[in-house]
């Protein structure tokens, strides 16, 4: 019984924040329904998650950011339009599907001299873009088995100061009991940002928590 209306109060409390703080224009409401027509999976952050992902790029004062795991771009909507001027955000989609329903995102949201979408295998991107170095925040929202690989990858390519983040922390709860392969790796992931010495780390309790860590 404790556990329901702790569910129902954690629900109603995104609900709060999320009509309190969090403005869904036409552009990211259309950004939900092309997903939906396309068949994309449902996956993408909530609004009020990807209003964190915004105050952390404003907090940090990120002008260059790499995420990881486009799908049709409605995070990537929220991480650009907090850049300023000359700032550039690298998304990364293996799916072409995908890559091409972001692509005309981005072009609605008037994004595409602040985005530049890579397209294949993230590892080959990212092996693509280390030259580009240093970033100041890398979001983490993709293929949970190579979570590590991006974050070593993160660490070896951010400044100091520079953020780590990773979207669905808690997998819904499972994280305390790992019921398959993608929970148990998340599990694994928090584990190994809180104890690599290079970041000082943490999770944001908002919605399906958000892992971060900032470069030592």
């Amino acid at each position: 019984m404790a556990d329901a209306l702790n569910d129902t109060l954690r629900t109603l409390l995104d609900t709060y924040v999320a009509d309190t703080f969090v403005q869904e224009d036409d552009v990211l409401q259309w950004v939900q329904s092309e997903a939906a027509r396309h068949e994309l999976p449902a996956i993408s952050v909530r609004g009020f998650e990807g209003r964190l992902l915004q105050m952390l790029v404003y907090i940090s004062g990120a002008k260059q950011i790499v995420e990881i795991g486009t799908l049709a771009g409605y995070s990537g909507v929220w991480l650009a339009r907090a850049l300023p001027a000359g700032g550039r955000l690298y998304t990364l989609e293996k799916s072409s599907k995908h890559a091409a329903v972001a692509r005309a995102t981005f072009e609605r949201a008037g994004l595409n001299r602040k985005v530049e979408l890579l397209e294949g295998d993230a590892m080959t991107s990212l092996n693509q873009l280390a030259p580009r170095n240093p970033f100041d925040m890398v979001f983490i929202d993709a293929d949970r088995p190579h979570y590590h690989d991006y974050l070593n990858w993160a660490a070896e390519n951010l400044r100091p100061g520079g953020l780590v983040a990773a979207h669905n922390a808690f997998r819904s709860g499972r994280v305390l009991a790992p019921e398959n392969e993608d929970d148990r790796f998340v599990a694994a992931f928090n584990a190994a940002l809180a104890k690599d010495t290079r970041f000082e780390a943490f999770v944001m309790a908002i919605g399906d928590g958000l892992s971060v860590g900032v470069r030592r």
